[in-house]
């Protein structure tokens, strides 16, 4: 096929369309490039969430901002013309109210819109309400067939209770599996029957939680159980039914290091072979399942990988990567047809394209955050280097425009979770610390997600110790290289990130200057005993003792490596910031390290912030953070110019109180 055009004619990026202006324009920033990037520009809300194009192509559906509002929209692709299928609305019941988060196309003419306040619903092409679907959609039921109205959709999210219902007359199936347990992932075969199941232990007071396997070979049959695994060990879960006599297509990680896609024999009990999988990276996502063989999978490695199987889609892969070069490029559509591309990279939050396969052509259908000038942001390097023991970690580093060849001051960044990790995308926080000269490393250390199975479990228990060297290792490697210059580094994060920036400025106090901690845990053994988010059921209470420790049979473990048990250790300034209604880390972790740090007499300033949670809801409560933290970092290991910059260009006045997705 003729490879996709980029530019000139073939690159023909429409006029604005009606629909782009009343409910995506923004104006481009005018700021030249010696002028501070505003703070505002970072953290307006997106203006395009999402979009995804219609089974015939006529139309796309996306979330956007309307105003100060979250909307669901439909675009008409041959006239332009806009409708909006849902907004923001007040509802008493909701402090703020009920916004859709989620549009999904059932058919030609009907769609589903999943609201904030767990509600789903099918709409026609008006925004008419025809159907209640539940709380949530899943996907459509295409072993029904592809013109089927048929839809998978929870009736309750966290109790995992699923049903099959008709978009279009509101029929309901409900699957009643007279199984033990939260179900937690499910398999059709090709006729739409429910053959293969797992399932969870749920009973707050039980002392082991079991994930349970199940397989019947019709719809009539009797469970089977095919296998149990402790929570904490490494279950696998089935995803389709294959055509064979009792053969599942199912993701595990079973004798290997990271997630494929395997065959399974559910007579034998046993997997039998790969059909997709990646030596060391996992498999997050496939498509074509439904189908003899897979049209893709993603990869999630230190940046994603995008495979087609079929020979046609992997042209056209090829070819818009070649025109949309340093991005990743997630298409859908006709490939015969009209294609929709979603594009994204470190320096665009992202724009939507149109390509016409017949003609190679693509335009432009907007973007994320049009006040985000890609020329304008740092590019985000993927670095690598060896911790002490000699395990390989990855991590992100962007360098500021300002260092030149020279070491930079830099911010060390960590994720929370910490089994969680960060990825190559744009990403707010990191641009605007580099656009103020920062250099911002992200270590993926050991424990972080993504890696396999052998570096997340290399993690367990190792709050404050290994997980901390592989931060440290990572400082001491851009130390090295010169990329840093050591006499100006700060380490900050938020969750985990919070404790590590704590733990870091006692562990390694020659290293730092200065440290942050938003919503940071400061004592493991009052964690581990007294939170009502992570302790509510057996099997969080199993997996936060697995994976950090067990305050009744180790608390001087934890002690050890609790920084506000080390408060007299603190050589630096902490900025410490929490959210007073945060329920997942309480704010006395960081008022109990605020109050033993002032008692040692050291540098500590304390940020409480009101009706805010573990993380962020109001733009404004973001914007006075972040100008906390750009003012504190100026101070400690910036060139004591920046604040009167910022002032300049009104960095210190936040945006207007509007929330983040209202």
């Amino acid at each position: 096929m003729p490879a996709v055009h980029a530019s000139g004619k073939a690159l023909a990026r429409w006029a604005h369309l009606a629909f782009i202006t009343v409910f995506l324009a923004w104006s481009q920033p005018t700021w030249s490039q010696t002028t501070p990037i505003p703070l505002n520009d970072f953290l307006v809300p997106p203006r395009i969430s999402s979009m995804t194009l219609s089974p015939d192509g006529k139309w796309v559906a996306g979330i956007g901002q309307a105003g100060a509002q979250t909307a669901a929209f439909l675009l008409e692709l041959s006239t332009s013309r806009p409708v909006a299928l849902a907004r923001w609305q007040r509802d008493s019941s909701y402090l703020y109210g009920v916004w859709p988060v989620a549009v999904h196309w059932i058919g030609n003419d009907l769609l589903a819109v999943d609201y904030s306040n767990n509600e789903s619903v099918s709409v026609d092409l008006t925004g008419k309400r025809v159907a209640a679907l539940g709380e949530r959609f899943i996907r459509r039921m295409l072993e029904k067939g592809a013109s089927s109205d048929w839809v998978l959709a929870y009736r309750d999210v966290e109790d995992g209770d699923i049903d099959a219902v008709n978009a279009r007359t509101g029929e309901r199936r409900k699957y009643r599996l007279s199984l033990p347990g939260k179900l937690l992932s499910w398999a059709f075969d090709a006729s739409g029957a429910l053959r293969a199941v797992t399932t969870m232990d749920t009973a707050f007071w039980a002392e082991k939680t079991e994930v349970s396997n199940w397989y019947r070979t019709s719809e009539d049959a009797p469970w089977q159980l095919l296998e149990e695994t402790p929570v904490t060990g490494d279950y696998w879960v089935p995803m389709r039914v294959l055509p064979e006599p009792d053969t599942l297509a199912v993701y595990s990680r079973h004798g290997r290091d990271t997630y494929a896609v395997f065959r399974y024999d559910a007579a034998k009990r046993q997997h039998v072979e790969v059909m997709a999988g990646h030596p060391t990276e996992d498999i997050v996502g496939v498509t074509g399942l439904d189908q003899p063989n897979f049209d893709k999978v993603v990869t999630a490695g230190i940046k994603p990988q995008i495979t087609w199987f079929e020979q046609r889609w992997a042209a056209l892969q090829a070819s818009v990567d070649a025109a949309l070069p340093g991005r990743i490029n997630v298409l859908e559509g006709d490939k015969n047809g009209l294609v929709l591309i979603m594009s994204y990279g470190d320096v665009d939050p992202g724009h939507w394209y149109l390509l016409d396969t017949k003609t190679s052509k693509m335009r432009e259908l907007g973007a994320a955050r049009p006040n985000i000038d890609p020329k304008r942001m740092r590019p985000m390097e993927t670095v690598s280097y060896k911790a002490r023991d000699g395990m390989i970690v990855q991590g992100y580093l962007t360098r500021p425009a300002q260092a030149g060849d020279k070491p930079a001051p830099t911010v060390v960044l960590i994720h929370g979770g910490p089994q969680l990790r960060d990825r190559w995308m744009w990403n707010d926080e990191v641009q605007l610390l580099a656009s103020r000269g920062y250099a911002v490393f992200q270590p993926q250390f050991r424990g972080s997600a993504g890696f396999g199975r052998r570096f997340e479990e290399a993690g367990y228990r190792q709050w404050g110790r290994a997980m901390q060297d592989d931060i440290t290792d990572g400082v001491d490697y851009l130390v090295t290289g010169k990329v840093s210059d050591p006499q100006r580094i700060c380490i900050s994060g938020a969750s985990y990130g919070g404790y590590a920036a704590l733990w870091g400025v006692i562990k390694t106090p020659g290293l730092y200057k200065c440290g942050i901690s938003f919503a940071g845990v400061s004592d493991l053994g009052e964690m581990l005993g007294h939170s009502i988010f992570d302790d509510s059921t057996a099997a969080s209470r199993e997996l936060m003792r697995a994976h950090i420790g067990d305050a009744a049979q180790a608390r001087r473990e934890l002690d050890e490596v609790s920084p506000v048990r080390h408060a007299a250790q603190v050589q630096v300034p902490l900025l410490i910031a929490h959210g007073e209604e945060d329920t997942r880390v309480f704010s006395s972790q960081s008022k109990n390290m605020v109050k033993a740090l002032k008692a040692q007499g050291k540098s500590v300033e304390w940020m409480p912030m009101e009706k805010v949670g573990h993380g962020f809801f109001w733009v404004r409560d973001e914007a006075r953070y972040l100008t906390a933290v750009l003012n504190f970092l100026d101070r400690h290991i910036g060139d004591g110019k920046q604040a009167a910059d910022d002032a300049k260009s009104k960095l210190a006045e936040p945006p207007e109180a509007k929330s983040k997705i209202e």
